[in-house]
């Protein structure tokens, strides 16, 4: 992504950096009149639950026939190959049509402590900022617009700067299946993010992306105690138990860490096996990390380039200064392409460790670093002490066992024996460093909400 003098937006392929589109960069009044529109919309919107489901099923129903149509743009706007585009726009569907049929409501009846009925009303802020990045660009968009639409709001959606059309295109589709207002776009660079979070009929904003952006969302927020939730980094670890399945774990750890080329907060950043089983365990990850790497619009092409020359520099600049120190790699490594864009070829790295960037931090891309351990108890007190809590796994064939460990982690998920298991259904979100708040099921569309307690007086 470039901007031009005049402020517009310009879009380039990943792969080839031919340019993609362009998309207008809109602050002060433009900025003005698309949150106008929002709340305009909201109080006609707020008021009819029954109708808000019905129109999330009828935008669900618009996702899906559009889908043929929005595939190759995020392909050729994100980087990612057509089948991979093709599934995020699936679930961004699903989320749209699971949270139309949750049993929420916006009211509850409880008993208060001297035995008297009060109504809790779930309430929605009004029109809600949803800051979406440029990884999976449609579906965490969906995932920040459905349930803020359940449960009464209007939404406003700022794009990373370089999937501004795509998101924009999915954002029409929506449009078509609701009420004008009810679902803005509004895109822009840095500026044009500060204005959104800075006005004053803005009532709430929701984040994900990098702690390092949460931490300035959320101390510009401060200044207006606008409310946040900020989904944020993760530097997820797997750790396998001496009695794990090794060829069951290399393909499922294999599948989740390079979907997307690594770009994924919840993927497996780092996997930690018994020292004996190092060696193995690697040579059965490099089997099954094989991709064919190229353009995402070619049908045969299985992981397409990372999304930036920035992102291609953190990750590989990590993996040579762990080659640097004496790591060395299994497979992989190799950074280029016949193509001019981002690439870098799936790699799997033996010889880090704890002290290496590539381990300590999150890397988000295609280098997956296999770390020895010999004391387990040290291992899990050395994870809750970093500062990210996004997800975690735990891979043993004794599932008590895998409990055990699994319910030491401090994370927002642990999984056991599977990785990057994602539901809409369920509650989604980290702890420390990855951020506060969920997304997903009945918590998420609780976190769009403010409770207000309705208490009358006894008839006399």
């Amino acid at each position: 992504m470039t901007v031009t003098d005049e402020g517009t937006l310009i879009s380039r392929n990943p792969a080839t950096l031919a340019e993609v589109g362009r998309s207008p960069s809109l602050t002060g009044g433009a900025l003005d009149a698309v949150i106008a529109r929002a709340r305009a919309a909201q109080p006609a919107w707020a008021a009819d639950l029954p109708a808000r489901r019905a129109a999330l099923r009828a935008a669900a129903e618009a996702i899906t026939a559009a889908t043929g149509e929005l595939v190759p743009l995020l392909t050729a706007e994100q980087g990612k190959p057509l089948a991979e585009a093709g599934q995020e726009l699936w679930v961004a569907g699903h989320a749209f049509a699971t949270l139309a049929g949750t049993d929420w409501e916006p009211e509850e009846r409880i008993t208060a402590s001297l035995g008297r009925p009060v109504t809790v009303q779930h309430r929605p802020y009004g029109v809600v900022a949803a800051i979406v990045p440029w990884n999976f660009p449609v579906y965490l968009a969906a995932a920040k617009i459905a349930p803020a639409l359940l449960a009464g709001n209007t939404v406003v959606v700022k794009p990373a700067e370089s999937v501004s059309l795509a998101v924009a295109a999915f954002v029409d589709v929506l449009r078509s299946a609701l009420p004008e207002g009810v679902v803005e776009t509004l895109t822009g660079g840095p500026e044009t993010g500060r204005q959104l979070i800075d006005h004053p009929d803005v009532r709430m904003v929701s984040f994900t992306g990098s702690t390092a952006v949460g931490r300035s969302i959320m101390a510009q927020a401060a200044a207006t105690l606008t409310p946040v939730a900020l989904e944020l980094g993760g530097n997820d670890p797997a750790v396998l138990l001496p009695d794990a399945d090794l060829d069951d774990a290399a393909a499922r750890l294999a599948a989740g860490a390079f979907l997307n080329a690594g770009q994924m907060c919840i993927a497996p950043k780092r996997i930690y096996v018994p020292d004996p089983l190092v060696e193995v365990f690697a040579e059965a990850l490099a089997a099954q990390a094989q991709r064919t790497v190229g353009d995402g619009a070619d049908p045969a092409t299985t992981m397409g380039p990372l999304h930036n020359a920035r992102q291609l520099e953190i990750a590989a600049g990590m993996l040579g200064r762990a080659l640097d120190s004496g790591a060395r790699t299994v497979t992989g490594g190799v950074r280029g392409h016949a193509l001019p864009g981002h690439f870098l070829d799936p790699t799997v790295l033996v010889g880090a460790d704890d002290g290496d960037d590539i381990v300590r931090q999150e890397q988000f891309g295609p280098v997956l670093p296999v770390v020895g351990y010999r004391d387990l108890d040290a291992l899990l007190a050395m994870l809750n002490a970093q500062e990210f809590g996004l997800g975690a796994s735990v891979w043993s064939a004794d599932s008590g066992a895998a409990a055990a460990v699994a319910g030491r982690i401090d994370a927002g998920t642990v999984w056991i024996n599977q990785h990057n298991a994602l539901d809409v259904a369920l509650p989604f979100g980290g702890v420390k460093a990855s951020g506060f708040g969920r997304e997903g099921g009945v918590a998420g569309v609780w976190e769009f909400t403010t409770a207000r307690v309705l208490d009358p007086r006894p008839a006399q």
